[in-house]
């Protein structure tokens, strides 16, 4: 996790504790998915050169890290090097502006504050730059959740939390996760599936992301060859109760069976 503190952000001088009851995932809403429009460090960081390194230079000097009445506390998108990441830009117990406010109040303050963050989004159409996103959300989710001992069902979007009467009426993240046949029950459903990974059992045409580096001619193999990590189709499950390899997957880096453990 990058850590840039958006301490020049009206947000974070404002300062209004916080004391969480779940979580409200955002989408940003514009064709950009690079960190560095919405992220910066402070003039003072003692990070700032190796953030800037990192996140890349916002040359329009745009950033969040300003005079600007909105934050969130973490924002998923690409690194100056292409890679996805996730950065934290506000302490979990700042109240956090992303949310706005609805008939019943407002989940950015307490006693119904939630954490927030935001998805950098791109054009909408590329499905590796999404399901990177989205695992990173996931996955992040799943940290909150265990680190507050909640489950999955305190997760909503921006769009449910104005539908619930505490936000202003955005579409996001709804819009983009239906673009790729997925929706916000999907994504609470893969939160728990981290959180209680006992649950997990992949199926034939699954998407999953392959994260190991070897794959074997068959299920029960002793001896593999070379895989890349990637996105992957299952194409047939071989006895993953017992199988070393119940798994095979076709994708840019790997053509074979592969090891529950490298799936995710």
């Amino acid at each position: 996790m990058i850590v840039c503190i958006l301490t020049e952000s009206r947000c974070y001088k404002a300062h209004q504790p916080a004391f969480p009851i779940g979580i409200v995932v955002h989408s940003t809403g514009a064709n950009n998915p690079w960190l560095k429009r919405y992220v910066q460090p402070s003039k003072d960081d003692p990070d700032r050169a190796e953030l800037l390194a990192i996140l890349g230079v916002n040359k329009s000097g745009n950033s969040w890290n300003r005079d600007v009445k909105k934050s969130a506390h973490y924002m998923i998108g690409k690194r100056a090097d292409g890679k996805v990441d996730t950065t934290m830009l506000l302490p979990e117990d700042y109240c956090a502006w992303g949310v706005g406010t609805g008939t019943k109040g407002s989940y950015n303050y307490n006693p119904t504050a939630h954490i927030q963050f935001e998805v950098c989004e791109d054009a909408l159409v590329n499905e590796e730059y999404f399901l990177e996103c989205y695992h990173a959300a996931v996955e992040l989710c799943a940290d909150i959740c265990r680190r507050y001992a909640w489950e999955a069902d305190v997760i909503v979007s921006h769009h449910e939390a104005h539908e619930l009467g505490y936000a202003s009426n955005h579409k996001d993240i709804d819009h983009w996760l239906s673009k790729f046949g997925k929706t916000m029950d999907d994504f609470r459903a893969d939160v728990d599936l981290l959180l209680h990974p006992e649950k997990r059992v992949h199926g034939v045409g699954d998407r999953v992301r392959f994260t190991g580096k070897t794959q074997y001619r068959n299920a029960n193999a002793i001896v593999g060859k070379k895989a890349s990590p990637c996105v992957a189709t299952v194409k047939e499950v071989y006895r993953p109760e017992k199988a070393r390899h119940p798994y095979l997957l076709q994708g840019t880096g790997i053509y074979g069976w592969a090891s529950a453990s490298d799936i995710e």
